[in-house]
């Protein structure tokens, strides 16, 4: 489009997303700063809007936003942004033997008081005009996490929670296969035992999600014979604790 769009944080914004792309191929190898520079850019999107817009991060908030100090803002967002930059989301539609290698960026730019983005505009089907198959978690649930397994497992688990978390008395439970927890954190080929996954990746990221999103959430195994093959998760409002009678 071209135009102009300064950024706007406040309290409750989202990140809407169809539920395709928490799963396409080339998210999971996205660094922590530059998926949080990209959710910031995708929560910037309007429901009614016909495109996206170039959005103007100014340096204060982009300094805050990754937790860097300004006097490093040039070394670091030409780091991230490089990054998103040479990022390629691979759409691959279940049951359809077609593909589309979308580069997520179509622009970004620094000019001593901006960091500059725009989305690419081939990728509006994920972001714009969402029905149904959609989900919408909280941008600051993500910005204060420290590791991008944490963003990626949260990310899925909200599209299982219908983008909601438990109230004071209400659990919410929900399966995850093991090879889809895999997928979003790209650790298909890496750290294939189990019980280093689970100690590495899956524990960190909830005890993240406790500590950032106030949801306190455990998992049982699910096994096919004496293999795991995915995880039940019960997810509670921390703090609360709810009879199970």
């Amino acid at each position: 489009m071209g135009e102009k769009r300064e950024v706007v944080l406040k309290k409750g914004i989202k990140v809407v997303t169809s539920n395709n792309f928490i799963t396409d191929r080339g998210l999971s190898g996205v660094s922590l700063k530059a998926r949080k520079l990209l959710y910031l850019a995708i929560s910037q999107c309007k429901k009614m809007d016909e495109g996206f817009y170039e959005y103007d991060i100014p340096v204060p908030v982009f300094s805050k936003l990754m937790g860097i100090d300004a006097s490093n803002v040039y070394q670091e967002s030409y780091v991230i942004t490089n990054e998103l930059a040479h990022t390629v989301i691979s759409v691959l539609p279940e049951g359809a033997k077609k593909y589309s290698h979308l580069p997520i960026t179509s622009l970004c730019d620094y000019d001593g008081k901006m960091i500059r983005i725009e989305l690419n505009p081939k990728m509006t089907d994920l972001f714009l005009h969402l029905k149904g198959s959609f989900s919408q978690p909280l941008l600051d649930d993500f910005v204060r996490m420290k590791s991008p397994y944490s963003m990626a497992i949260w990310h899925l688990m909200q599209r299982e929670m219908k983008s909601v978390k438990p109230g004071v008395f209400d659990t919410i439970q929900f399966d995850l296969t093991l090879e889809e927890l895999r997928r979003v954190t790209g650790t298909e080929e890496k750290l294939k035992q189990l019980v280093e996954f689970k100690r590495r990746v899956l524990d960190k990221a909830l005890r993240e999600i406790l500590d950032n999103c106030g949801t306190e959430i455990t998992y049982q195994n699910i096994k096919v014979g004496k293999t795991v093959v995915g995880f039940r998760f019960t997810a509670k409002m921390a703090g609360f604790h709810v009879d199970e009678d």
